[in-house]
């Protein structure tokens, strides 16, 4: 199949988030399969950066000239066209005026930018018709709803169409005035258009006009369907649940590999994990943090953001060191809940270390030494600190929601919790779930994975998660059957 990836994020060229991973480890794993994959995402300075960088990418061609018509005139740009490997293509969207600034997001004229991106993915579609267009999150979304509206003709009708709910806490809600950019007829905004209360919802542009509808894994699928989850879309997913599934994500086991990471002061695996104890020595001295007992060292990584659960992390400091845990903490973000684990640091010296900023040397470090990765997230669309805690071997300590629901198994809580029926033999635990989302919860999870610990069961349970697929081999090969099934229903539009 020819494919066509639309996003505003891809690793390693433009990037603030899991958005650009995910992007990038898909469209690679749909190309080792045979596919020809093309990425379009918008011309930011970063992206022309990273492409100068690159090894082994073509230099970017021209690919042609956009022009969008707009009310103040048209706005013009070009294609510029290069392979990043073997069956996969990157397309750029060169409008300088749009997209030559520092950062990604959050600039006074959003709307035009991704406005004016969703339609020039459109336009694309309109000449190069490839076999599926695949919308990652909102920012594209506009792209499959001119499709089958503005652009509703000729082959374009033979073009199968995916919206791909990353995160469906960003929906790109803007004024109702931003209507008259999309191109789109005035009469689509409605609730059942792209209308969601008095607001243009580009979203929506996917939803309700897409062949296929994936969220980033099964529960997030089903999350997204209730009030707590759908952040005021549930009612459209619901309407559209039969065209609704979700697929977790994997990850790149070759950029995240303890055996062969340079960051690491010694490498391990599954056959020889004795690096792993290495490194949770040069961790503990690293960070100042005095080594504990076993199934003690606990780490954190990411956003201090209340999404993410680390406000249950600084309610939890106390009761960690009360059970003689060591905490090494990594992130930025919401300054009250930065000043809190900093005074938390101040209160336990050699106990609770913090790391202010990001660091990917350090955060695999981390990873590579931690115990376990505690993961409190209040809604988790699939996740990808839990995945990469599991290839380093350190056991993920998550709140059950979302993807990490779908990506971590814990016979024990799901029996306790009755959540599955009596525990299939063959299942095995890959890392430790819990609930309700509270300090005393976390702490008790924690407690479990010390257990293992003193009964000298820690390490059966990391040479697990150290053999553990976590790549994206199995989510692609589900993927490709969602494509296969878009581009044949297509096809019966002609």
């Amino acid at each position: 199949m020819r494919i066509l990836f639309a996003s505003a994020e891809l690793a390693p060229l433009a990037q603030s988030g899991g958005l650009g991973d995910a992007v990038s480890g898909l469209a690679h794993a749909l190309a080792s399969r045979g596919h020809d994959v093309t990425c379009v995402i918008p011309g930011y300075r970063s992206s022309f950066a990273g492409w100068a960088t690159l090894q082994g990418a073509t230099p970017l061609v021209d690919d042609g000239e956009v022009r969008v018509a707009l009310p103040s005139g048209d706005l013009r740009g070009r294609w510029l066209r290069g392979l990043l490997a073997p069956g996969v293509s990157v397309c750029l969207l060169d409008a300088p005026a749009l997209y030559d600034r520092p950062g990604l997001y959050g600039h006074p004229d959003d709307a035009l930018r991704f406005i004016v991106f969703s339609r020039a993915v459109g336009y694309r579609c309109d000449f190069a018709h490839p076999d599926v267009l695949v919308s990652h999150d909102w920012h594209s979304a506009l792209a499959i709803c001119s499709l089958r509206t503005a652009l509703d003709r000729g082959l374009n009708r033979a073009i199968g169409t995916v919206q791909v709910i990353h995160n469906n806490a960003y929906q790109g809600l803007f004024p109702r005035e931003a209507m008259t950019l999309t191109g789109l007829a005035s009469e689509l905004f409605h609730p059942e258009g792209v209308e969601a209360w008095g607001r243009l919802c580009l979203l929506k542009g996917g939803i309700h006009w897409a062949d296929r509808i994936v969220a980033v894994s099964p529960t997030y699928a089903e999350e997204i369907k209730t009030p707590e989850f759908g952040e005021g879309l549930e009612g459209a997913y619901r309407a559209r649940a039969h065209r609704l599934c979700g697929i977790t994500n994997g990850i790149d086991i070759h950029r995240f590999d303890p055996g062969h990471d340079p960051a690491l002061p010694e490498p391990f695996d599954a056959l020889q994990p004795a690096g792993k104890r290495r490194c949770r020595e040069a961790i503990s001295k690293e960070l100042g943090l005095l080594e504990p007992g076993p199934g003690r060292l606990c780490v954190a990584i990411g956003r201090f953001a209340r999404q993410k659960g680390w406000d249950v992390i600084a309610d939890a400091l106390d009761l960690l060191v009360a059970e003689d845990c060591s905490v090494g903490l990594l992130g930025d973000g919401e300054l009250e809940i930065a000043q809190r684990v900093h005074e938390a640091a101040a209160r336990h010296p050699g106990r609770v270390a913090v790391r202010v900023g990001y660091d990917e040397g350090l955060a695999r470090r981390l990873y590579g030494g931690a115990d376990c990765v505690l993961i409190p997230s209040r809604f988790e669309p699939c996740g990808l600190v839990q995945r990469i805690a599991q290839r380093y071997g350190a056991v993920p300590v998550a709140h059950r929601v979302g993807g990490l629901a779908d990506t971590i198994a814990d016979p024990e809580f799901e029996a306790v919790h009755e959540l599955q029926g009596p525990v299939a033999p063959q299942r095995r635990a890959t890392g430790i779930l819990f609930e309700p989302l509270s300090a005393a919860a976390l702490v008790d999870a924690v407690a479990r994975v010390a257990r293992l610990g003193d009964l000298g069961k820690l390490e059966t349970l990391q040479r697990r998660l150290l053999r553990l697929d976590v790549s994206w081999a199995k989510p692609a090969a589900l993927w490709e059957k969602i494509l296969e099934i878009a581009a044949y229903e297509a096809k019966g539009r002609l």
